[in-house]
């Protein structure tokens, strides 16, 4: 590999060819396959000749030369090359030829002329020249013998390199037969243990019952991989480079008689960098718990979001008695807080300044904080900046920040716009609802960070946890104008309590996504879980037109395949987020020692379906001493092994003494425990006062009690099931208050517990 000469090359080639005015260009066939031998990737033997002016060109050099690449049948590929010339069978620009006898030259010429003059006539622009290609044998057409290999910038994680199926075949097979690797610290082996992973490109390296010699050598494959991971690295928007190699494709490459070669290429060259600013992140501290803070936007009459952010402050636990201030044009006072007229009459720099103003207020507000340095943070919350198409009020929010910032001691730090504001747990609320309508104060979770673009999603989320979780901070983020979520998870890398990270992401900042994996890979070493939910997940549609990648690996499969390679667990769906955030945040004191799952339930169905759902864990062997509890408590029916089916007729004792048993077990590391609670063998509704049934989940002997004392006894962490209707919420809060994880569904207890292990083997991998 040598990436060097190939950076060289492209230095060289910007040159020559990059506009004048910056705008992104193309690499043609030729000047591609220039790159691929500085790396030292394979490609098919060819011969360029530029064309120029419209007249016949003289092609006796080239047919000369491209007459000694046509095989001993006499065949030889022509095609068409122009860096935007994108789809050369469109515009007729590629053509197998048969050169046999004498009259081979004058044949090359002869074809070589009429393409030109038939792309004239079709209205081809930007003709650069002919390529006269040797003709490379393969099975075309036929799955695991074309590859599609490419290099592509993503706009906020940089560098990855895609691997899928080639050729004509790229669109049939789709994103299923498509890998996405993070090209930074890319080596060869990891893509060979990628590949080898794979469902469907596993079958293109290794052997099968469809290929016993698999068509593809994969260590080539895994080195030209590799290589062009390695390019995107050093010519990528993070570089020092004045330019960007946005892309690089090869499709297809082809399994042919020498090894991997490459028959095609595109490559996409611009002058896009990631911004570069340092933020003065020590701030984020007085952020989350100030002293001081001031508000702008209060009504003197009215309950405005800014009265009610003022009344949410007035009762923290932070802000200190008398360094409460609001700043209104004429009031002097309001509810006993102190006004001020203008922001440099403030009697002191604030830790914190709220602002609930218009957009177009919002911009001098923050202007003014910065120049009169008034504010050591800032929560900016009214939205109208870029997301309502004005950019142009944003930007000149973010320029003052810069100015604040670059001077000695830095200037504040901004969370927003359009964002809810923050909570941070014990010590304030600047959420503009009332607390009436959003109550917070109760619940375990001060070992949780929840961080959300949508400050609507922490409403819910702090609604439907009420009582069972509640995070040391909730934090709505808005728009990133200055702190990103990779700022935040940054700051939380430096709080030891902090042990799991959650996050609901709309989209990165250009750049952040880098950032945010550099922090998640620093998280994984320090034992912080990085949960996320990412939302959009349509394919990239810049560039379409251009490359088969954009379809195939658009933004979320980028992202996704990115935040897992540096240790996120990325969740599918807002009911997985919410599954996983219980599961990490309640069992973080519990880790798992292993995947080895020991399953009991009531009903036949759930043992069922659970073995469909195990995601990586694996059912345990139960020992003599487990097996013997069970043999003594259990009907004579009832199934024995794991999972094991314990039937309707197990009342709470036999129940619980089975999870005892299961837990005590050296061979279980973690417990799925689920009991339908219908049956009439179990305790498990509250006492009715009218006297329908004896039942009480509050006694000692009823299921919930000794199910929570087997809990507490045992280190091994456990989660429960209660699969029925309201009737039955008085004995899921019983569990919920003891810190207990509870769910509706025993699938989705299980893949939460998958996600829960597979965090734990990474956090080890991490530590090593």
């Amino acid at each position: 590999m040598r990436v060097g000469a190939a950076v060289e090359g492209l230095a060289r080639l910007a040159a020559q060819v990059a506009p004048a005015d910056g705008t992104a260009f193309h690499l043609n066939e030729a000047e591609v396959y220039g790159l691929l031998d500085a790396l030292g990737v394979r490609h098919g033997r060819c011969c360029f000749v530029p064309v120029t002016g419209e007249g016949d060109p003289d092609l006796a050099a080239w047919v000369q030369d491209g007459g000694r690449l046509a095989d001993t049948d006499g065949r030889l590929v022509m095609k068409l090359v122009g860096r935007d010339i994108l789809h050369k069978t469109e515009a007729g620009g590629v053509r197998l030829l048969a050169l046999l006898g004498e009259g081979a030259a004058a044949g090359l010429a002869e074809a070589g002329r009429t393409m030109l003059a038939g792309a004239r006539e079709r209205g081809v622009a930007g003709i650069e020249g002919l390529l006269a290609a040797a003709y490379v044998p393969h099975a075309a057409n036929r799955p695991g013998h074309e590859v599609l290999l490419t290099l592509k910038q993503d706009p906020a994680f940089g560098p990855c390199v895609v691997i899928g199926i080639g050729g004509t075949l790229t669109e049939w097979h789709g994103s299923a037969a498509t890998l996405v690797l993070p090209a930074a610290g890319l080596s060869a082996e990891d893509v060979e243990r990628a590949l080898r992973a794979h469902k469907r490109l596993s079958l293109l390296v290794c052997p099968s019952r469809l290929y016993a010699s698999p068509p593809v050598d994969i260590t080539e494959l895994a080195a030209a991989a590799a290589a062009l991971g390695a390019l995107g690295v050093a010519a990528g928007p993070g570089s020092d480079l004045p330019w960007t190699l946005e892309e690089l494709e090869i499709n297809p490459a082809v399994a042919g008689p020498e090894g991997l070669t490459a028959l095609d290429g595109v490559a996409r060259v611009s002058t896009r960098k990631w911004p570069h600013r340092q933020r003065p992140l020590e701030r984020v501290q007085r952020l989350l718990d100030p002293r001081s803070a001031v508000v702008f936007g209060v009504s003197a009459k009215g309950n405005n979001p800014g009265r009610i952010i003022l009344e949410n402050l007035r009762h923290s636990a932070a802000v200190e008695t008398g360094r409460l201030y609001v700043v209104h044009p004429t009031q002097t006072e309001i509810a006993g807080i102190p006004c001020f007229p203008d922001i440099a009459s403030l009697p002191e720099r604030c830790d914190l300044a709220v602002i609930a103003l218009p957009a177009a207020d919002a911009v001098a507000t923050v202007s003014e904080l910065v120049e009169h340095d008034r504010a050591a943070s800032i929560i900016l919350n009214p939205g109208g900046f870029a997301e309502a198409g004005r950019a142009d009020l944003a930007a000149q929010i973010e320029d003052a920040l810069a100015r604040g910032q670059a001077r000695p001691g830095g200037g504040p730090v901004l969370v927003g716009g359009n964002c809810l504001g923050i909570v941070s747990r014990d010590r304030y609320n600047t959420f503009f609802l009332p607390e009436y309508k959003l109550p917070f104060g109760h619940g375990r979770g001060a070992n949780l960070a929840l961080v959300s673009q949508s400050g609507a999603y922490l409403v819910t989320f702090t609604s439907n946890f009420d009582g069972q979780i509640e995070p040391r901070a909730s934090i709505s983020f808005g728009n990133q104008m200055d702190l990103t979520v990779s700022d935040f998870l940054a700051h939380y890398l430096g709080e030891p309590e902090v042990s799991v990270f959650a996050c609901y992401v709309e989209g990165f900042r250009d750049g952040d996504g880098a950032r945010f994996l550099e922090q998640a890979k620093l998280a994984r070493a320090r034992g912080l879980r990085v949960v996320m939910f990412k939302a959009g997940r349509t394919a990239l549609g810049a560039q379409a037109a251009a490359s088969h990648t954009a379809s195939l690996a658009g933004d979320y499969a980028v992202a996704r395949a990115c935040l897992e390679g540096a240790g996120v667990t990325v969740a599918e769906s807002l009911d997985e987020f919410e599954d996983l955030i219980r599961t990490f945040t309640l069992l973080a004191d519990r880790p798992a020692a292993g995947p080895r799952v020991g399953i009991i339930s009531n009903a036949g169905f759930e043992c069922s379906t659970v073995t469909d759902e195990l995601g990586g864990l694996e059912l345990a062997q139960l020992d003599d001493a487990a097996r013997a509890v069970l043999d003594s408590v259990l009907p004579a029916f009832a199934h024995r092994l794991n999972p094991v089916d314990c039937t309707p007729m197990a009342d709470s004792k036999a129940f619980a003494d089975c999870c005892a048993a299961i837990l005590a077990c050296p061979g279980v590391d973690i417990g799925l425990f689920s009991a339908v609670p219908v049956t009439g063998a179990m305790d498990t509704l509250p006492v009715d006062p009218a006297g329908s049934h004896r039942e009480n989940i509050a006694a000692a002997d009823s299921l919930p009690s000794r199910l929570l004392r087997v809990l507490a006894a045992s280190p091994k962490p456990a989660v429960v099931v209660v699969d029925s209707g309201d009737l039955y919420q008085p004995l899921r809060r019983r569990f919920e208050e003891a810190g207990v994880p509870v769910f509706r569904k025993i699938d989705r207890a299980a893949r939460a517990l998958a996600a829960f292990c597979r965090a734990n083997c990474r956090d080890e991998e991490g530590h090593r």
